[in-house]
């Protein structure tokens, strides 16, 4: 950030669990990162991270981001950029892919609504989360992975509140969830109030919960998308 003036803001992210690795099957596990210069300009940066155990990759997880140029005050404000060239000519030519990300999740969701059975909508009152300084990074905007446990939490609130009448809901926290993709649209700020609408749909063989984070009271669209599958 210092040297080139350059932040990354993640855009799109999945995680895929492949197989089970428990606390008794190993004592350590191998982490694999690899990353790839992204986009006809370059104008995304991609990381694949693997975990992986004696029986092989047991988990994988994919990070896209796109690149910010710095104004270089504080709060490390930056607006959308391409990667500049010095930071490029460090990768490999094999790890520079001229064809960009796609994020699914829109797509996902779609095909759900398309192909899948609706199982339950939530409704009012829906969850909701205050951003806290607990959930935040830089400049009082929220961390993530912190979002990604607002869509888990309304999960659970879905199953509590319909779960009676639709048992196979329940299976979702029984067996766990398998993978989870994500889009970040637009950012929370401290203090916002942001609420979470779940819909749960059967999709073949697996259950998909794809919760919305809006902010309550602005019709501005999701802040995030979170697509659960079992």
């Amino acid at each position: 950030m210092t040297e080139h003036r350059v932040g990354f803001v993640l855009w799109s992210w999945q995680l895929e669990y492949e197989k089970p690795l428990r606390f008794d099957d190993a004592d350590a596990v191998t982490v694999d990162v690899g990353a790839q210069v992204r986009g006809p300009r370059s104008t995304q940066l991609e990381f694949e991270t693997t975990f992986s155990g004696p029986e092989g990759v047991a988990v994988r997880t994919r990070a896209t981001s796109v690149p910010l140029s710095l104004s270089g005050d504080s709060a490390l404000s930056g607006a959308p950029a391409v990667l500049p060239d010095s930071l490029v000519a460090g990768f490999l030519p094999d790890e520079v892919v001229r064809a960009p990300h796609r994020c699914q999740v829109r797509a996902l969701r779609a095909a759900f609504e398309r192909d899948g059975d609706l199982l339950v909508a939530d409704t009012d009152p829906l969850p909701t989360f205050r951003i806290h300084r607990h959930h935040c990074e830089v400049a009082d905007q929220w961390y993530w992975a912190e979002t990604l446990g607002f869509g888990v939490g309304a999960r659970e609130e879905l199953v509590r509140r319909h779960g009676w009448r639709v048992p196979e809901l329940r299976g979702a926290l029984s067996d766990g969830i398998r993978r989870v993709d994500a889009t970040w649209l637009r950012t929370g700020q401290l203090w916002d109030l942001i609420q979470v609408r779940t819909h749960a749909h059967r999709h073949g063989t697996s259950i998909a919960f794809v919760h919305e984070l809006e902010l309550v009271g602005d019709s501005g669209g999701p802040y995030a998308i979170i697509v659960e599958r079992t």
